[in-house]
């Protein structure tokens, strides 16, 4: 159906592609031919497909040159927007947006999509004239889920030589992330590390990846994880610290140490132990010098009292000999032993008593003749 008004134009292309339509060469049946292809209508959606990140925006472009009264817009077969050709859009929706390209012989209208919903399958965005009931094109949009990724180990330091392994956890991607490591800004030779894939009840893949490698210097190493759409990449880095390997330590010097420190503590404590045995000798040596000094002063003073008296103070005083009859049976009584010190310095009459002795004996020699004067010694 034509539009009122609106004169069908050609092809532009078409005198270039086919110059003997125009020339008028050919007979008439090829030339009926030519016209009807030049004046054949076109209706084009493009792009053919697109694939976006939930919540991204999405553009479509649809041109054609019929003419037409509605152009109508669906998404998985409901009508997202209608559009007048004489009014323009009708209706309002925030979520989709219009903009006219128009030019005097082709109609072009972009749509586009403000926040992309996402579909684990594929959405068909249809472009259909109306009321021309086979004026429609299609394309595909496919909508993707970026989610998250990280690396479980963290940073590490580590000797070098050694083998370090890393885990990294990409999860709530959509399709199947791509998972690869880079190690100084040099992409992990796919043969080094290992991926596996889970579908989860929501349609979301989670993915693990393990990397094993030899710490041989520091290093930057990231785990990246993308799907097809734009930007849908997301990194996660840690650092790996390499450092030398402990030597092993040479003991003999701390060996010497611990043994010189233990023969001086020795040493110390011999000498304080000498030093204490010898203090004490020489106080005791003291001791009995002071004991024996005491013991000969004590019997020069006993010597010489005797010295002095020698019996002057007793008139009857008689050097005569202690171990007579006599003074035996006055040590029998008194059942004591008798230290002599000298016969010469024993007094004419020694009376030993003890507690038991009896007033009796002293009174018995007074009576035998003996002179009156007495001396007695008590022997404690």
């Amino acid at each position: 159906m034509t539009h009122p008004g609106k004169r069908k134009q050609p092809c532009p292309c078409c005198a270039e592609q086919w110059p003997d339509c125009f020339s008028g060469n050919m007979h008439g049946l090829i030339l009926q031919l030519c016209v009807i292809q030049a004046v054949a209508s076109f209706l084009h959606l493009q792009p053919k497909t697109a694939t976006v990140l939930r919540g991204s925006e999405v553009h479509f472009n649809c041109s054609t040159d019929e003419s037409w009264d509605v152009m109508t817009w669906l998404l998985g077969g409901r009508t997202i927007l209608s559009i007048s050709e004489v009014h323009g859009p009708l209706g309002r929706d925030d979520s989709v947006w219009t903009v006219n390209h128009s030019l005097s012989s082709v109609s072009v209208w972009e749509l586009v999509l403000m926040n992309a919903s996402f579909s684990p399958t594929v959405q068909e965005l249809t472009c259909e004239l109306l009321p021309t009931t086979h004026s429609r094109s299609t394309a595909d949009l496919f909508v993707q889920e970026k989610g998250n990724v990280r690396i479980l180990e963290g940073d590490l330091s580590v000797e070098e030589g050694m083998r370090v392994t890393f885990h990294c956890q990409a999860f709530g991607w959509y399709p199947k992330p791509s998972v690869f490591w880079v190690v100084n800004a040099f992409a992990v030779d796919r043969g080094d590390y290992n991926t596996s894939s889970l579908q989860d009840a929501s349609g979301f893949f989670n993915s693990t990846s393990v990397l094993e490698m030899k710490a041989e210097a520091s290093s930057a190493v990231e785990c990246v994880a993308s799907v097809s759409a734009a930007l849908a990449q997301q990194t996660s880095s840690v650092k790996l610290t390499v450092v030398a390997p402990e030597t092993a330590q040479d003991h003999t010097v701390v060996i010497a140490v611990i043994v010189s420190v233990c023969t001086i503590i020795l040493l110390a404590a011999l000498i304080l132990i000498l030093c204490y045995r010898k203090k004490r000798t020489k106080l005791s040596s003291e001791n009995k010098f002071s004991s024996s000094s005491w013991t000969a002063n004590l019997s020069s003073e006993r010597r010489s009292v005797a010295d002095e008296t020698r019996g002057k103070v007793n008139p009857g005083y008689n050097a005569e000999d202690v171990t007579s009859s006599g003074h035996s049976d006055l040590r029998n009584r008194a059942n004591i032993p008798i230290n002599i010190i000298s016969s010469s310095r024993v007094p004419d009459i020694v009376i030993f008593s003890s507690h038991n002795q009896n007033k009796e004996d002293v009174s018995n020699l007074g009576c035998n003749g003996a002179k009156k004067t007495v001396r007695q010694v008590t022997t404690v």
